[in-house]
């Protein structure tokens, strides 16, 4: 019977060095794919893209989207430090959710390239007909993207929402003070370092927010779950 608990931890752990290593991994992709040290992320131009250039492009697109799948397994780890500490339901339900979510994101993430490589071609053409053409085809290409990263944010919203209320009831194996550490109040914090506290910082943590965000969440969990195994 021991030896059974001890394998579970010990997967529980792998599983949640997965989801760092996707974190991590898709965020040097992103922010290789995105990085503009003038910032300009806003912008309903994607006008940024064409100051990247193309072989950085490449190197972010593939880089990220080949190492998104990890969160999958990432959010069963947090699924599981839910689901052993009573909630077994929400934390089949964090699990569902957060790796649908992800699965959405990597399809956003994949069609940013197309973003990039029209955006260049508008910067680059010295004809403002073909200019106007393309510049219809990238707002068609965004009104087609952008929704995908809108319903992964509403996805970390759903997630967090859970994340907050059990673990400040004791629900989980996360100690309370984990919950000020839920995704979206982290991502929150990006975009308001960016927008209002010192866009100086950032213009460095903005193109890869919601791995810098996860990059946080699975190390402490992995901390808390090593923690945990120990003191058992």
């Amino acid at each position: 019977m021991e030896n059974n608990k001890a394998s579970c931890d010990r997967l529980l752990i792998l599983a949640g060095w997965a989801g760092l290593a996707g974190a991590l991994l898709v965020g040097v992709g992103e922010f290789t794919l995105q990085f503009s040290q003038e910032g300009g992320y806003d912008a309903i131009d994607y006008n940024y893209f064409a100051r990247i250039s193309h072989a950085r492009l490449t190197a972010g697109h593939f880089f990220s989207v080949l190492a998104a799948p990890l969160y999958l397994v990432g959010y069963w780890h947090i699924g599981q430090m839910f689901a052993r500490g009573g909630s077994k339901k929400a934390g089949w339900a964090i699990t569902l959710i957060g790796g649908y979510s992800f699965v959405v994101g990597t399809a956003w993430l994949g069609g940013r390239i197309y973003l990039a490589l029209t955006a260049h071609a508008i910067a680059e053409t010295d004809s403002p007909e073909f200019a106007a053409s393309l510049q219809a085809l990238l707002t068609s290409f965004a009104e087609h993207n952008e929704p995908l990263i809108n319903a992964l944010r509403f996805a970390m919203l759903v997630v967090s929402a859970i994340w907050i209320a059990l673990i400040a009831r004791g629900k989980s194996l996360y100690p309370r003070w984990m919950a000020i550490f839920s995704p979206i109040l982290l991502l929150g914090t990006i975009f308001l370092i960016y927008f209002k506290i010192s866009p100086a910082i950032g213009v460095w943590l903005l193109p890869a927010a919601m791995n810098v965000t996860h990059s946080i969440i699975f190390a402490l969990s992995i901390f808390i779950a090593i923690r945990n195994r120990q003191a058992a």
